[in-house]
């Protein structure tokens, strides 16, 4: 889920410690940016060589070789980091020999990731159309862009978003409907769902309850909100839709003052009774589900004081009728904030919310500094942007 709600209501953005500020609102030209070259940073590989890693292929200014990541630095900065570590990174929290493993990369950088906060992207089966949520004004706002000619399009306002705050959208495996979050009243006329956090402050407008849109036609049809079953409370977030039409989300533990995973059957046409997902050890925090279509396995954020007092993400993966133990998904995944992990739709890559950057090493021309400047504008600025990686080194290794 992005970072989007409870910062309104608490000094921090949405749910919990997922929290993200508001940035400032994106410009037009970076929604007309979209220069159609490569992006690449560098690792230093053995003996001091280097080795280029591509960010992406629209919508940037190419960096310059000097620009490093490093995973090993504190959290806020991809900086540096030495070339074999970061399969052995990996490999060593799935217990196993991961290959090809590889950093994340920026999402569509200058056009979808530019100069606002982007947070939660779910595609069209075919992948040619994206929505996700974008901050300005105080609120956030479901988007959505098209991929023509292998570049995507300036985003603008989804048709069935833009009168309230609207987040978290998740596409059926079909394409049939969207679940989403918003703060919009269950009947016309009403105000805005108002929350209380686990402190018992009450937070004005900043609730939010799980609501459906179906496709009608090229169009949508009007949204309509879950059943009461489902929306029992005013802080549901990050659905997931598999296959079936049945949903996952997260939904807030009054006792334990924690999230956990909750799973509604969808059966003749309704959505029964919401159960809890029972995963890894009950006491965890648990957030964000980016489910697979056939339920095989589960990526989400966890946090388990206090050995892990931070979110982190995981993978686990269906054995019968459980899941079995979270798998922690490395450094170089976990990093700068990653969070709100979503699929795409070839079912093996997630696309995450981060505020990662780039750090440039010194000395530099000033050329280089300028090409660096030209980055910034375009996207490089720290807010909460997309990023993907792929899970196959998982997968593969689960097989």
């Amino acid at each position: 889920m992005s970072r989007t709600l409870a910062a309104i209501a608490s000094g921090m953005l949405r749910r919990g410690t997922k929290h993200r500020s508001l940035g400032p609102g994106r410009g037009a030209a970076a929604g007309n940016a979209a220069a159609g070259c490569a992006t690449k940073a560098r690792f230093e590989g053995p003996n001091g060589m280097s080795r280029p890693w591509f960010l992406g292929t629209i919508g940037v200014v190419p960096m310059h070789e000097d620009v490093q990541m490093n995973a090993s630095a504190p959290p806020r900065r991809w900086r540096h980091l030495r070339w074999p570590a970061l399969a052995a990174l990996v490999a060593a929290h799935l217990g196993t020999q991961a290959q090809g493993v590889a950093a994340p990369e920026v999402f569509a950088p200058g056009v979808i990731s530019a100069t606002g906060n982007v947070n939660a992207v779910t595609f069209s089966p075919d992948g040619s159309t994206a929505w996700f949520d974008e901050v300005a004004g105080g609120g956030s706002t479901i988007m959505e862009s098209h991929r023509v000619d292998g570049a995507w399009t300036p985003p603008r306002i989804a048709a069935f978003s833009g009168e309230w705050r609207d987040l978290d959208p998740a596409m059926a495996p079909d394409g049939s409907f969207i679940v989403f979050c918003s703060n919009r009243p269950p009947s016309p006329g009403g105000k805005a769902l108002d929350s209380t956090t686990f402190d018992g402050r009450l937070h004005v407008g900043a609730g939010s309850h799980l609501w459906r849109v179906d496709r009608a036609g090229a169009g949508w049809g009007v949204p309509v909100p879950l059943p009461a079953a489902i929306n029992d409370g005013t802080r549901l977030y990050s659905p997931s839709v598999v296959r079936d039409g049945s949903l996952y989300y997260q939904r807030p533990d009054a006792m334990s003052h924690t999230f956990h995973l909750m799973r509604s059957q969808f059966r003749d046409g309704a959505y029964q009774p919401p159960e809890p997902v029972v995963i890894g050890p009950r006491e965890a925090d648990e957030r964000d589900p980016a489910v697979a279509p056939d339920e095989s396995f589960i990526v989400f954020s966890t946090k388990r004081p206090p050995a892990r007092p931070d979110g982190r993400l995981v993978i686990a993966f269906r054995s019968g009728d459980h899941w079995g133990e979270p798998i922690d998904l490395g450094d170089a995944v976990n990093r700068d904030g990653a969070e709100g992990p979503h699929l795409g739709p070839d079912g093996r890559t997630v696309y995450i919310d981060s505020t990662a950057s780039f750090e440039a090493a010194f000395p530099r021309t000033r050329e280089q500094t300028e090409r660096d400047l030209q980055r910034a504008r375009l996207w490089d600025n720290g807010n909460s942007h997309l990023w993907s990686f792929s899970l196959a080194p998982w997968l593969d290794a689960h097989r």
